[in-house]
């Protein structure tokens, strides 16, 4: 079944989502061509289907970071895999001339029982997200993550997740623990993580402190587990769409 549009898509999602479409870095990097597909090219016709529906070839690039002219390769993992990546079905993409020398991007579909018996959350994990600044624009990570996040919207996933790596105490050349946080990732603090500071004791997540000093958290703020809720009107897409409507010129929802 193709995905279908909802009242929160409509009222919040959907003219970011065009502006996004239309735009030159989407244009360039981000129509679903000349992508490759375990050995065969795609084409506009080509759909995917999976638990929450089928995707057409340009959902499917956009749900899993797919640039124009990559390979990609898909492998179901049954264990978790590094860095707690959760078992699914996992994507990997191949691009020399947009992904940062030595890497591969690679990102899935989760399914995990919540706290509740019986009750499941579907998402995606992004296992591993790199970018040449030195070959792509800036803005590039931005607009294709929140046409992911977009996309997994209308595919009812509730959850985005990921290591953001960097930080204090980590490996000084990965920065996701602050930029992460900008576009609406979130999570629980680490115990009297903030006892310095004073002004931070009634904080319990990361976007708590960005509220109160975020200047605070990228000095020392440090590397772990953080999670997108796509849910209609999470905290998440409140941070995640006025970061986008500053940087994209977009109006605010509408009823």
């Amino acid at each position: 079944m193709p995905l279908q549009q909802t009242p929160f898509y409509r009222s919040h999602l959907a003219d970011l989502h065009q502006v996004l479409l239309a735009h030159e870095i989407t244009q360039t990097y981000l129509t679903g061509t000349r992508v490759r597909f375990d050995g065969v090219e795609l084409g506009p016709t080509n759909s995917f289907d999976f638990s929450f529906g089928t995707l057409s070839t340009l959902e499917f690039v956009h749900l899993f970071s797919v640039f124009d002219g990559s390979r990609v390769h898909g492998q179901a993992e049954r264990r978790p895999g590094r860095d707690d990546a959760p078992p699914g079905m996992y994507f990997t993409v191949i691009n020399a001339k947009v992904i940062q020398a030595g890497h591969k991007n690679r990102s899935g579909i989760f399914s995990e029982e919540t706290g509740t018996a019986g009750l499941f959350i579907e998402g995606i994990h992004i296992d591993h997200f790199f970018l040449d600044k030195h070959q792509t624009p800036h803005g590039l990570g931005a607009i294709a993550f929140t046409l992911g996040a977009i996309t997994a919207r209308l595919a009812n996933l509730d959850e985005i997740s990921l290591i953001a790596a960097g930080g204090k105490g980590f490996q000084e050349r990965h920065i996701g623990f602050k930029v992460w946080p900008k576009l609406g990732f979130d999570a629980a603090l680490l115990p009297d993580e903030q006892r310095s500071a004073p002004h931070l004791q009634g904080c319990h997540t990361v976007q708590d402190i960005l509220d109160v000093d975020p200047a605070w958290w990228e000095a020392e703020g440090s590397q772990r587990l953080m999670s997108f809720d796509s849910r209609p009107g999470s905290r998440s897409w409140r941070k995640l769409l006025t970061y986008t409507r500053e940087k994209f010129s977009v109006g605010g929802p509408h009823d």
